[in-house]
């Protein structure tokens, strides 16, 4: 994996971060936003995943 498929990874990461925040702050006042936060946590998850997953390859 290159340079630019783990910036976007990292980019994705960030805005599902995002997303897992917003969906959790405003719970309360938009009940849909609270899937926008399991999307948005299972997205980062991923994300992490394959960020990590890369980086031990590219160790070894």
């Amino acid at each position: 994996m290159n340079n630019k498929n783990i910036f976007l990874n990292i980019i994705g990461s960030l805005l599902c971060f995002i997303m897992f925040c917003v969906g959790m702050l405003y719970a309360e006042q938009v009940p849909l936003l609270i899937l926008v936060g399991i999307v948005g946590l299972s997205g980062f998850s991923y994300f992490v995943y394959r960020i990590v997953t890369v980086t031990i390859a590219n160790h070894k």
